[in-house]
């Protein structure tokens, strides 16, 4: 039996309407219909199904970051700055790889730690 993919099953084929963001012959970028974090929130995935990075080829993964990049800089062109994220292992939601870039409010914030006294 197949797992459910959601990006290969709906997204890429356009059977669930998304906002395009980029898109090249290999990689999809997208703001997915309800997002799940962030005021600006787009979700980058390869068209070819890849499980997750554990399993991403390099030469697919250099198209994959091109357009992570340029949807990073549009956003933090706009927004100011943005996080990018993927998961992995029990953390997946969804197995096939998918790298969220995302910006504003319901994004998680991280504490900078002070550096050790010496």
């Amino acid at each position: 039996m197949t797992e459910p993919d959601w990006y290969c099953d709906e997204v890429i084929p356009r059977l669930v309407e998304v906002d395009v963001v980029i898109e090249t012959d290999q990689v999809l970028a997208f703001r997915p219909p309800n997002p799940g974090f962030g005021a600006e929130h787009v979700i980058v995935v390869p068209k070819k199904h890849v499980r997750s990075l554990l399993e991403l080829d390099p030469v697919l993964g250099a198209r994959l970051l091109e357009v992570v990049q340029a949807v990073a800089q549009r956003v933090v062109h706009e927004q100011g700055g943005c996080q990018v994220l993927t998961t992995l292992g029990d953390e997946q939601h969804n197995r096939h790889l998918h790298m969220h870039v995302a910006a504003g409010a319901g994004v998680a914030r991280f504490v900078a730690l002070s550096k050790p006294q010496r």
